[in-house]
């Protein structure tokens, strides 16, 4: 199978997931798996609901007991939620890939935004790693992820919801992303779209963005990084006879598109 994407509305981790379940994606299995990554952060609830248009929309409340997650500790939840879940490559890997893109792109986001670092504690992490009687030890850059809970729950939705439908881990535009405009307003402050993360993101792996069509963000860091993850590039070629297609919405409604998302034959 080949799979499509049409970002002409944004792209956002949740959304991406609630395409997934409108394309066939077991909705039951979905938010199950979402659940319990939401509930490594602390109590959570995750419910969806049908936009005017048909679309899927998740609601998702998480009392999460983690300000800032730091890119490790990510890491750890995430591998444990890929155990529980039984998690088959190459899905595993697609979702580790997403979340270390995320990781490394906030490293640099906080390099060249120094306010971005303020009220979060310094953290050196060493990794030991015991082999053939040797101790190695590694230091690495450590990032602090903002809106933790949704960068798990997303990544193991969209890791899950591949998984489900036995779609292709590479992907297909159909349009250029839509990056939105305006401002943003998290606990550091304001900060003009796209997100000093999700910037960084198209940077690196040239990612085709378009700023508007609204003064809102239409794509997230999470929601870059997936992109990133399933290497996307624009496709002008015809497509084949599409077997699969979902739309999606976030939490608002725009006078916008619906995310879409589609599986053809190879």
């Amino acid at each position: 199978m080949k799979l499509y994407i049409d970002p002409t509305g944004g792209m956002a981790g949740d959304m991406f997931a609630a395409a997934l379940i409108s394309a066939g994606a077991d909705k039951t299995q979905m938010i199950a798996a979402m659940l319990q990554a939401a509930e490594k952060l602390g109590p959570a609830s995750i419910s969806d609901s049908l936009t005017h248009d048909g679309a899927m929309r998740l609601h998702m409340k998480v009392d999460h007991k983690h300000g800032h997650l730091s890119g490790h500790e990510a890491w750890h939840l995430l591998d444990d939620l890929f155990n529980d879940l039984n998690m088959t490559e190459p899905y595993r890997s697609f979702g580790f890939k997403a979340l270390e893109i995320l990781v490394n792109a906030e490293i640099k986001a906080h390099k060249e935004n120094t306010f971005l670092t303020d009220h979060i504690p310094a953290h050196n992490h060493a990794h030991d790693h015991q082999s053939e009687g040797h101790s190695h030890t590694h230091h690495k850059e450590e990032a602090f992820l903002h809106e933790a809970q949704d960068i798990l729950i997303d990544i193991t939705g969209a890791a899950m919801g591949l998984q489900l439908l036995n779609a292709p881990v590479k992907a297909h535009l159909l349009a250029q992303v839509s990056l939105g405009g305006g401002h943003i307003t998290f606990s550091h402050g304001h900060l003009p779209v796209p997100a000093p993360a999700t910037k960084n993101i198209f940077e690196t792996f040239q990612l085709p963005g378009v700023a508007g069509p609204v003064e809102t963000e239409l794509c997230t860091p999470t929601g870059s990084a997936i992109l990133a993850a399933l290497e996307a590039t624009i496709w002008e070629t015809e497509k084949n006879a599409i077997l699969k297609e979902g739309i999606s919405r976030g939490g608002k409604d725009l006078p916008i598109p619906p995310l879409k998302i589609m599986l053809s034959e190879e």
